[in-house]
């Protein structure tokens, strides 16, 4: 044993964790098994996280059986002056925490559950007092509580080094066991239908974004599995604590808030009771504002039993922390018309502790109780207001839209597709340029430079615009300026222009953008729907019906940088899908784009074969396959260059594979590619977990660049199709990692992200 083991330390008495509980559903015949115990590493920084991963387990776990899971978060007597995280050596507390007897997952929580625990705690464990993927990869671990106590208790854990406790473990032959790999897949090891539990160890790519202090974010691949997680969290109300089980250090929330100083309503905030209305309050203030109305004084713990227009409440920053999101929410189904809050949030706990915190909450709860005002008046530590936010208020029955249509065509559908989305009319305006419009963002800057007029004229200005790449983004930035501020602006794609200059910038994942809080990622392009009506698809099933099936889709794209597809690469992507076809006995259905040159479509239609159909794209053509080929192909081959192609082939479900066209870059994109892989930037190396090395200094200066629009990056399609999950051929085609229904609840995301824009909070004095 070490010289470390060995020292002679009075024995550390284990705190108390109280667990939270997921008892046996109501109707439902208990388990006889015990309870499934889970051990959680977390932090106040990872609250996101943490409430996604009881909102997983809770989605997924066996209705007749009880679960505990065990916090571990602020234990005492830790040394973290070198850990990564704020619970790294928690985990070797288990067995003390645990009582020694019994066994425990523990699990990091950075991670979600996609299936059932139950079947992991009770594994056959043998001789074993751990199972991990390896002996040093413990953020998922099955333990024996009474054999690991041999060598890992909570004075070691709080004394002595992470690797000094694994050797430890390692000194004692057969301790260690391996895992089932579907317990623990990191990152891309991700497998649909085999993996029960993902870890996202990639700390920039970490959804919730808990370090931005520390990381410039960039969307995960899988992302958007877990962003999925956190909008049903969001909709159906889901907190880890409740008004029915609150936390352990609620009971003395009354007493805190009675001790607080009183706080005395401002004289304006009556106006969003309107009158004659009625008030509840909650906590200690003074209403002598508010003569005339009617005034209620609520308890803390009575919320769900109030019922006002108008619901006030000052000081919740003395409550617990892990409290606060469901008071919150509580505070807006009591309201009939409007929330006001006064807060302090310096004296708060973490995470609570920020004014951005507070903003983020009231946004959550009002998105769920829709209708509703709210006002957050912002407090110093001596109980001083500094300033204040204000939301909610109704915005005008038909805002002013505009849509600035430019040069290229998809960008154009993109633009109408998400006006679409968004629900409201708009007004289309087709814009003219010149040369000049091609010179960068940031010289550019808001002005009309390179434009050369609109279809219809530009003027009076609109509540919002809707703009795609850097020609109209310039306009749309001089637009905001001549409104004075109050137009709100709606970037799609990249902006080759400074991301802060927009309200919004809706991107996906082939243009490399950094994460920043007015960027929105999706996984996939918008487009409108292409729907083919019965009658179409009738005609189109009949003209195919002597074709063998399965029939297999080949849409094909053509020339868009830095991509081509030039006769011989035609040719090839031609024999791949003969050879697909012959395999499963079916047929090809062929249709080339706006950008197939004519050489192109010329090889690939003669290297088809007989067992073909072929169509050659037209502009403007009425009798266009291309919506019945997405709706009655049985399977696609798509090629790589067209991001909406992509998008709407993988929307419909069915299994896709696809062709990656080569690459032609210019020598400055050339350079730079280099530059970016030789300096770690962008395909970083594994490091001694097996996973991508974190994100360095020198990644965080260049993502600073590409925000401020200095850098543009290449389109790099690969990008996308790791996020929707396409094999590339030789591979067969499979289905989609992203179902649609997945797919159409991100989009659906980013409209009610618009809508907020006309009603988002908005400072006050």
């Amino acid at each position: 044993m070490s010289q470390a083991a060995s020292r002679s330390t009075p024995p550390a008495q284990a705190p108390l964790l109280t667990p939270v509980v997921f008892e046996a559903v109501a109707g439902a015949a208990a388990s006889p098994l015990p309870p499934v115990r889970i051990f959680l590493g977390t932090e106040p920084a990872q609250h996101r996280a943490e409430r996604v991963f009881f909102h997983s387990l809770k989605k997924v776990r066996d209705p007749a059986r009880r679960y505990e899971v065990y916090r571990m978060t602020r234990l005492p007597g830790f040394a973290q002056g070198r850990w990564r995280t704020g619970f790294t050596n928690f985990r070797f507390a288990i067995p003390d925490l645990a009582g020694r007897h019994g066994r425990a997952i523990y699990n990091d929580v950075d991670e979600i559950y996609l299936a059932d625990p139950a079947p992991l705690f009770d594994l056959p464990m043998g001789e074993a007092g751990y199972l991990a993927l390896t002996p040093a990869d413990t953020a998922v671990m099955l333990l024996d509580c009474a054999r690991m106590a041999e060598v890992w208790t909570l004075e070691r854990a709080q004394r002595l080094g992470k690797k000094t406790l694994l050797e430890l473990a390692a000194e004692k032959p057969g301790l260690w066991a391996p895992l089932p790999a579907q317990w623990h897949a990191r990152d891309m090891e991700y497998q649909p239908g085999f993996t029960a539990c993902l870890h996202y160890t990639a700390l920039n790519q970490q959804p919730w974004h808990p370090a931005p202090e520390q990381y410039s974010y960039h969307p995960h691949p899988l992302g958007e599995l877990w962003r999925d997680l956190e909008r049903d969290a969001d909709a159906a109300g889901y907190e880890i604590f409740c008004a029915a089980a609150p936390s352990p250090a609620f009971a003395g929330a009354a007493a805190r808030l009675a001790a607080a100083p009183r706080w005395q309503l401002p004289a304006d905030v009556a106006a969003l009771a309107g009158r004659p209305g009625s008030v509840a309050t909650v906590g200690p203030l003074d209403t002598s504002p508010l003569d005339g109305l009617d005034v209620t004084a609520f308890a803390i713990d009575a919320l769900g039993d109030t019922k006002a227009d108008l619901v006030a409440a000052a000081h919740l920053e003395q409550c617990p922390a892990d409290d606060l999101p469901w008071l919150i929410d509580a505070l807006f189904a009591a309201a009939g018309t409007a929330v006001y809050l006064a807060v302090a949030p310096v004296a708060a706990e973490q995470p609570a502790d920020t004014e951005a915190w507070w903003r983020a909450r009231l946004r959550t709860a009002a998105r769920r109780h829709p209708g509703r005002i709210w006002r957050l008046d912002v407090l110093d530590a001596a109980g001083q207001r500094t300033h204040g936010w204000q939301a909610g208020e109704a915005c005008r029955a038909s805002p002013t839209i505009w849509r600035l249509h430019g040069k290229h065509a998809g960008d154009n559908a993109q633009i109408d597709a998400f006006a679409d989305a968004v629900g409201w009319p708009s007004r289309l305006h087709r814009l003219r340029f010149s040369p000049l419009s091609r010179l960068p963002g940031w010289l550019k800057g808001a002005s009309r430079l390179g434009l050369v007029g609109s279809e219809p004229p530009l003027g009076p200005w609109p509540d919002l615009v809707i703009a795609a790449g850097r020609r109209s983004a310039s306009v749309a930035r001089w637009i905001v300026r001549q409104s004075g501020g109050r137009t709100r602006t709606v970037l799609l794609g990249r902006p080759r222009a400074p991301l802060s200059a927009f309200d919004l910038v809706v991107t996906t994942p082939q243009y490399g953008l950094p994460v920043r809080s007015n960027v929105l990622h999706l996984p996939a392009p918008l487009a409108l729907p292409a729907t083919a009506d019965d009658a179409m698809l009738e005609s189109w099933r009949a003209r195919w019906a002597v074709l063998p099936r399965p029939w297999i889709g080949l849409l094909v794209g053509g020339d868009r940088a830095p991509y081509y597809l030039d006769a011989d690469a035609a040719r090839r992507l031609a024999a791949a899908a003969r050879a697909l076809a012959a395999q499963h006995g079916g047929s090809v259905l062929a249709t080339t784009g706006p950008r197939t040159t004519p050489a192109a479509a010329e090889a690939l239609f003669a290297a088809l074969g007989e067992s073909a159909f072929r169509h050659r794209y037209v502009p403007g053509q009425a009798d266009n396959p291309y919506p019945a080929l997405l709706a009655l192909a049985d399977q696609f081959i798509v090629t790589g260059d067209s991001a909406s192609m992509l998008g709407e082939a993988a929307g419909t479900g069915k299994p896709l594979a696809v062709f990656e066209p080569p690459r032609r870059r210019t020598a400055a994109k050339r350079l730079l590619h280099w530059l970016e892989r030789h300096l770690g930037l962008i395909e970083r190396g594994a490091g001694s977990r097996g996973t991508a090395r974190q994100q360095n200094r020198l990644g965080r200066c260049y993502d600073g660049l590409l925000a401020a629009g200095i850098i543009s990056r290449d389109r790099d399609l690969t990008a996308l199709r790791q996020t929707l999950g396409l094999v590339t051929l030789p591979a067969g085609p499979t289905p989609p990692l992203l179902d649609p229904h997945l797919l159409a609840r991100a989009q659906r995301a980013a409209a009610d992200r618009v809508r907020e824009l006309l009603t988002a909070e908005h400072p006050i004095s």
